[in-house]
C-alpha cells in the first residue's frame, strides 16, 4: 500500500487538539512492501503479490520498489480502484493510523489476488499475510503440498495458517486483543501444541518470548536504542525471522536477528526509508554480547 507518514513535533493531540507535523514522507507501507524492501537491502531476490494497485497507488509504489529490485510483475492494476492508502502519525512513541482497511477487507469485493501456485512453489520462504480470508488459507495450503516454509504473523492457534507455519510472530496488541486475561506464556504454550515451528510473542521494548516444538519458552531482552518510530518495527522483525530462516539459524539465532534488525529500524524515521544494512545489524548485536 501507500502511506503517508507523518512525523509530529510532540505527542498525538487529544479531540480538538493541535500538534505540529515536522516531516511528511508518502512511501510504500505495510507487511509485505515493508518486508521486501529489507530483504531485498539484505541481498535476498523478493517477489510480492496480493493486493491490488490502484490508480493512485500503482505509480508510486512500482517506482519505489523498483530501486530496490524486488519483483513487482504478480500485482495487477485495477482500474477505477483508488488503491490500498493509509495516512500515519507518528510521535516518536506512538503511531496513529487512519486507513480504508476494513471496506476494502470485508466490503463485499476482493481487492486481492488468487494465489500463484508456481509462485510459490519457487520459492524458498513466503512471508505469508492472514488478513485476506480464503486465500490466505490457501496460501499456506499451497506452501504445505510443496512444503515451502512460510513465516506468517497474528494468526490464532487454532488456524490453518498457524499450523503449517514455518514461524509465527504474534504482536503483544493482537495477544490482549484476541486472549484477554491469559498468561502470555500459558497462551505461548497453547501455540506449541497446535504449530509445529516457531512461535514468537513480541512486546514492544519488553523481553520477546518464544519457543518451538517441545522446547521450553525462552525470552531474549531487546537491544536498547534511542527510539524515532516505532511503525514498521513488526514488519521489519518479521523480514529479520525470514532471513533467518533462509540461513538456517537455531531459534534464538533467530530472534536475536530479527530483534536486532527491527532495532536498527526504529532509529530513524521513516523506519524503511533508509532500511537496516546487515554491517548495522550485525554491529548492534556485536554490542551485547548474548
Amino acid at each position: 500500500m501507500l502511506s503517508t507518514i507523518h512525523q509530529l513535533k510532540a505527542k498525538f493531540p487529544s479531540a480538538d487538539g493541535y500538534q505540529e507535523i515536522t516531516r511528511t514522507f508518502i512511501i510504500p507501507g505495510g507487511e509485505a512492501a515493508n518486508g521486501a524492501i529489507v530483504l531485498s537491502n539484505l541481498g535476498i531476490s523478493t517477489m510480492l503479490d496480493g493486493p491490488f494497485l490502484g490508480d493512485l497507488t500503482a505509480g508510486p509504489l512500482l517506482s519505489y520498489l523498483q530501486k530496490y529490485e524486488v519483483d513487482c510483475s504478480l500485482l495487477h492494476h485495477h482500474n477505477g480502484f483508488p488503491g490500498w492508502r493509509d495516512i500515519v502519525f507518528c510521535d516518536g512513541e506512538s503511531r496513529t493510523v487512519f486507513g480504508w482497511f476494513v471496506d476494502y477487507l470485508f466490503g463485499g469485493h476482493k481487492y486481492w489476488n488468487k494465489p500463484g501456485e508456481e509462485a510459490i512453489k519457487s520459492a524458498k520462504c513466503v512471508a505469508l499475510d492472514p488478513f485476506f480470508g480464503e486465500e490466505s488459507e490457501e496460501v499456506a495450503r499451497l506452501c504445505q503440498k510443496h512444503r515451502i516454509d512460510y513465516v506468517t504473523i497474528d494468526s490464532k492457534f487454532d488456524t490453518i495458517i498457524t499450523k503449517g507455519a514455518r514461524a509465527i510472530i504474534c504482536s503483544k496488541e493482537f495477544l490482549d486483543r484476541e486472549y484477554p486475561g491469559i498468561e502470555y506464556e500459558k497462551l505461548l504454550k497453547q501455540y506449541q501444541l497446535k504449530c509445529s515451528g516457531l512461535v514468537i510473542f513480541t512486546f514492544g521494548s519488553r523481553p520477546v518470548l518464544f519457543s518451538s516444538a517441545k522446547s521450553p519458552v525462552q525470552s531474549f531482552q531487546p537491544y536498547p536504542i534511542k527510539v524515532v518510530d516505532t511503525l514498521a518495527a513488526g514488519d521489519v522483525f518479521r523480514a529479520g525471522v525470514v532471513y533467518g530462516i533462509l540461513k538456517g539459524w537455531s531459534d534464538l539465532e533467530v530472534v536475536r536477528f530479527a530483534s536486532a534488525t527491527a532495532a536498527v529500524s526504529c532509529t530513524r524515521f521513516p523506519s524503511v526509508y533508509e532500511p537496516p544494512t546487515l554491517a548495522e545489524i550485525t554491529d548492534l548485536m556485536n554490542s551485547r554480547p548474548d
